[in-house]
């Protein structure tokens, strides 16, 4: 039996970006705290935008009418 096996094949990785290093020593700059901590804040302007109650408030506004 004579066969020609030919196996083509090819292999890469991409490490994907995360914010932070696998490093246990990396410490991360100080723009790319700020820029965390901003994303942060958007989000949460994002999700006070969509809120149709503010629970909290309407309890603060009851205690008040109540004792008023």
């Amino acid at each position: 039996m004579d066969k020609d096996w030919s196996i083509n094949c090819s292999t890469s990785w991409t490490q994907p970006y995360l914010p932070t290093s696998y490093n246990p020593f990396y410490q991360p700059s100080t723009e790319h705290v700020v820029t965390e901590e901003l994303i942060r804040i958007a989000a949460v302007d994002n999700i006070v935008d969509n809120m149709t109650s503010y629970p909290d408030a309407e309890k603060i506004i009851a205690i008040i009418k109540d004792n008023g």
